[in-house]
């Protein structure tokens, strides 16, 4: 983009636009409603807006990590980083950083495990539960990465955990939000700078506001399915059972089939039969693979073993006891319940709830059924 001033004038309107937005974000009225410039990633918009239009606006490509594709990139790994690290602390704040040390301590202890057997661990990673009971978790650029406490009492063991950060870590390493944000602000500087009278405030808002809905739509089919493939492979890296993440999915089909309608994670996620299919056929694939590594080998003393691939059931059900639940007007919270001989889920439901009818909740909480047998030593969630 040539230094004219016409674009010298398209450069400040976006800046100040960008900072307006920024400010009013900051500094907002607490009893407003909430819109657009309330949003964390409007913010991370504005942020990537002042950036690139304060040092003008080049096409360049980047060799993305995972396809080894060049992707259209005019934000550079720094930049990707700064905006990440500058929209943190209003994205904390706007849903709350949920206050349980052992549990932060947890999930980002499992999420550095597998960023150590990722393809991209030249930058820094943190993972952080937020407190929104909204069943959802996602990716800041740059490493910054959040998993709600809402979708936290959907998993039901650490494997399933290790395979929804595995994902997010995936866009990560792909850059998704960079290209993402990337492609979006030059369509939109374009689609602005052919404005005969220059853009308005109004323009630039609307401009962001595209920006936002876009990231807040996920990155596109192609791009969700190839995060979860690599999760897969993390997740089986990291020693953990792949066909895990499956089991997830699977239950997250189900809970689009209630009454209650597909819920955050399903709608900004590629249609859930099709993933399931597709990270099935790819945990299977690598459990095949390694086994198949095994039995030609000549020499398997000599070759390292990928680690057992664990599930870890009780070890994160430990870590979830006590897991606030629902809105905080209606606040509830996550029991771990062992089971007792003789336990059915109707006699655990009077037991605990004192209402056997309540039976239901605690089978799609955990994946049963009314007449499922239910082994002494079990653990169980119940909401109370």
């Amino acid at each position: 983009m040539s230094n004219t001033k016409g674009s010298r004038g398209l450069f400040e309107c976006g800046v100040r636009s960008a900072e307006c937005g920024v400010k009013r974000f900051l500094f907002r009225n607490p009893q407003s409603k909430i819109h657009i410039y309330s949003n964390p990633v409007f913010v991370i918009v504005c942020i990537a807006l002042i950036c690139i239009l304060l040092s003008g606006c080049s096409a360049v490509t980047a060799v993305n990590p995972v396809t080894l594709k060049q992707d259209f990139m005019v934000i550079s790994e720094d930049t990707e980083i700064s905006i990440g690290r500058k929209a943190d602390p209003g994205l904390v704040k706007e849903f709350g950083y949920y206050n349980d040390p052992a549990l932060q301590v947890y999930v980002n202890e499992i999420g550095q495990k597998l960023v150590q057997v990722s393809v991209r661990r030249n930058i820094s990673y943190s993972f952080k539960v937020l407190d929104s009971p909204i069943e959802n978790a996602f990716a800041l650029p740059g490493g910054y990465i959040y998993i709600t406490r809402g979708l936290l009492a959907l998993l039901n063991s650490e494997a399933e955990l290790a395979g929804v950060l595995g994902h997010e870590i995936g866009h990560v390493v792909g850059r998704d939000s960079a290209n993402l944000i990337s492609e979006g602000i030059a369509m939109q500087l374009l689609t602005l700078g052919s404005a005969a009278a220059g853009p308005t405030g109004r323009e630039m808002m609307q401009a962001t506001n595209m920006l936002f809905n876009s990231m807040m739509l996920g990155y596109g089919r192609e791009k969700e399915f190839l995060a979860d493939s690599q999760g897969v492979d993390y997740m089986f890296r990291a020693g953990y059972d792949p066909q895990q993440m499956t089991v997830f999915q699977s239950r997250l089909s189900k809970k689009g089939q209630t009454p209650i309608g597909y819920q955050q994670y399903i709608l900004t996620h590629p249609d859930i039969f099709d993933r399931m299919g597709r990270t099935s056929a790819r945990a299977k694939v690598t459990l095949a693979m390694d086994k198949a590594k095994d039995d030609i080998s000549e020499h398997p003393a000599g070759r390292v073993k990928s680690p057992k691939s664990g599930i870890f059931f009780d070890e994160y059900l430990a870590h979830i006891d006590g897991l606030a639940y629902g809105p905080k007007e209606q606040l509830q919270h996550i029991k771990i319940y062992t089971v007792q001989e003789g336990d059915t889920v109707k006699s655990v439901a009077e037991k605990i709830l004192g209402d056997p009818k309540r039976w239901r909740d605690i089978a799609d909480l955990n994946d049963l059924t009314s007449e499922e047998v239910l082994p002494a030593g079990t653990k169980l969630k119940i909401i109370y």
